[in-house]
């Protein structure tokens, strides 16, 4: 997909394990120009002349890009959703979350238009609908980055054609080889550490590459409203675990799995947040657009 030479995108969070792709897609799909992206000021990549390293709570900085770039699209991935991190320090996912949110959408709120990927997290998956969760069901998060996602959702929310996107829990390999479900089980089970995995915990999760390409075509449709995105099947997180452990021959007794009432003193967990994605389904199939594995 060649994108409208007239729009110039900004993604923010570039780095994080949905940002790479969708920034990753955008350069191959853009002329020179047409494409900026920001990182965090202490990571070292991706380098280039479009991008810049800045705190996403950094007003100032963000309005230099905004007075020198002139975006007309702002998709933001920036924000942190460490499950034990953010529990031990509330105040920085606050800060980066919600803060964050507050400082991108002041900046660029009234000349861009606003994209914010969010999460399932927002839903605490105790007594899940039998469909999975509608956009119109009411969010309840248990922990904390689901707490401050649905924050910035808030913030997001006071754009009245702003565009938010729930994504399942996204599926794929990390910029920086360290972030994200794969990645991480990757780093233990190749390096023959265990890891314990919940048999309980069932999210829509969702390849990189098709959130990449779903992006791409909510630029085309300019949507706004709260959206749910998410593959064609719930995976737990010890489906995952087995998933790497048979891509990568790990042994066998290094993958262990428990239910979550066993564990103990970790952070909330969801329960069962698969998603009903019908919504978004029918605006893509109403304009020809097809992901293989979208639900």
């Amino acid at each position: 997909m060649i994108m409208n030479t007239q729009q110039r995108i900004l993604v923010t969070g570039i780095t994080s394990i949905h940002g790479w792709p969708i920034f990753n897609a955008l350069q191959a799909s853009c002329e020179v120009g047409q494409l900026m992206g920001i990182r965090p000021p202490l990571t070292k990549s991706p380098l280039g002349e479009n991008v810049v390293p800045i705190c996403i709570t950094d007003r100032d900085q963000l309005s230099q890009v905004r007075d020198d770039f002139q975006p007309t699209c702002v998709i933001h991935c920036a924000g942190v959703c460490d499950l034990d991190l953010c529990e031990e320090r509330p105040e920085w996912a606050y800060d980066l979350n919600v803060n964050g949110a507050r400082a991108v959408t002041e900046v660029f709120g009234d000349t861009s238009q606003m994209v914010y990927m969010s999460t399932d997290l927002v839903f605490s998956g105790e007594g899940s609908p039998e469909k999975g969760y509608a956009e119109n069901h009411t969010p309840d998060p248990v922990s904390v980055a689901g707490k401050t996602f649905l924050q910035a959702e808030q913030v997001l929310g006071e754009i009245e054609d702003a565009c938010i996107v729930r994504l399942g829990l996204p599926l794929g390999d990390s910029i920086t080889g360290d972030k994200g479900a794969i990645d991480w089980i990757k780093s233990r089970l190749t390096k023959d550490r265990p890891v314990t995995l919940f048999y309980d915990e069932l999210r829509s999760c969702v390849w990189c590459d098709q959130i990449a390409g779903m992006t791409l075509a909510l630029l085309d449709v300019n949507l706004q409203g709260v959206y749910h995105f998410g593959g064609n099947r719930s995976w737990t997180l010890h489906e995952i675990g087995q998933y790497v452990q048979d891509k990568y021959q790990t042994p066998p007794h290094l993958l262990k799995g428990i239910h979550r009432h066993q564990e103990h003193g970790g952070p909330p967990r969801i329960g069962d947040v698969s998603m009903d994605c019908r919504k978004l389904k029918a605006v893509l199939d109403g304009v020809g657009i097809v992901i293989e594995g979208f639900n």
